[in-house]
């Protein structure tokens, strides 16, 4: 697959509008961000420049682009909700911004997700994990020992919640959210008051 059909797929999966262009002329003037390789060798000259040789997968890229839209280049706070389960999902915001949610099988694979974005925004003012207290909370100590444990020296606030509630929210589900992402979202919602 072309890298420009990956970066599409991957904009539109977090709900991004991609503008592919083959001269830099030919960029609209409210473009914020561009994703370009050097090796074309295009002179930027409005918005700001991510190449994809800077980066270790395009995935990230992307996430970093679209933050870069959605955000800015400066925050404050940095924020993962997860509601647990069987079946994890969790939401990644900044500055009370959405960035991506997923859905995890696996605790190892939530706690890498949060240990790359908590690493990746290291500058943020304040960096919280908010884990809703499930019925079974079991699986709410796994995550929250395999959290401190990779995020040992961070100065990340790991924040146990009340979850009552979040599986029915006051907002519309966002295209192609998981319940599970959105009991994320809702908790973060109603966290956010509390952590400003």
């Amino acid at each position: 697959m072309r890298f420009s059909a990956i970066v599409r797929r991957l904009a539109s999966e977090l709900g991004a509008k991609i503008i592919h262009v083959s001269d830099p002329e030919e960029l609209p003037l409210d473009v914020n961000v561009v994703i370009a390789s050097k090796r074309e060798g295009f002179k930027i000259t409005r918005g700001k420049a991510l190449y994809r040789e800077d980066f270790d997968h395009v995935e990230d890229l992307v996430e970093k682009a679209v933050e870069l839209c959605l955000v800015g280049s400066s925050y404050k706070n940095v924020i993962v909700a997860v509601d647990p389960g069987k079946n994890m999902g969790a939401v990644f915001l900044i500055d009370n911004k959405v960035i991506k949610t997923g859905r995890y099988g696996l605790v190892e694979n939530l706690v890498d997700d949060i240990k790359k974005f908590m690493k990746t925004h290291r500058d943020a003012e304040k960096r919280y994990v908010i884990i809703g207290a499930a019925s079974d909370f079991k699986i709410v100590k796994e995550i929250l020992s395999s959290l401190e444990k990779a995020l040992w020296g961070e100065e990340v606030t790991l924040i146990v919640s009340d979850e009552s509630f979040t599986s029915k929210g006051f907002i519309p589900k966002l295209r192609n959210m998981s319940k599970d992402e959105y009991s994320a979202l809702m908790l973060s919602i109603k966290n956010l008051l509390k952590l400003r």
